[in-house]
């Protein structure tokens, strides 16, 4: 049985995927070529290409997108906005989430 994934994150990845493959027919590279190029397999480049995020790792998604050029267009959004930065990201590495200890008098 495969595990719940969100028909929003399905609908996402698609829409990426696509990015992904007609930039590489824009720019001419074959999968094979970009594949090598940057490191990885060319069954995971057709995975990110088809959309699908089985046996993908983030790095090699980030490559695919960086290597395409289209990093910045996906990820303009997270540039621009101002209540997320680097200095909030390492503050919340250092956080943890502690749960309640149960008490006897909680029973």
């Amino acid at each position: 049985m495969k595990a719940f994934f969100p028909v929003q994150c399905t609908d996402t990845l698609m829409r990426i995927a696509l990015l992904v493959k007609q930039a590489r027919l824009q720019q001419g590279v074959r999968q094979i070529d970009l594949a090598e190029r940057l490191g990885i397999t060319l069954r995971t480049f057709r995975r990110i290409e088809a959309g699908s995020a089985e046996g993908v790792s983030l790095r090699d998604f980030m490559l695919v997108v960086w290597g395409l050029g289209v990093s910045e267009r996906l990820f303009q959004g997270l540039r621009d906005d101002e209540s997320f930065s680097v200095e909030q990201l390492e503050a919340a590495d250092r956080k943890r989430v502690r749960l309640p200890r149960n008490r006897p008098e909680d029973f």
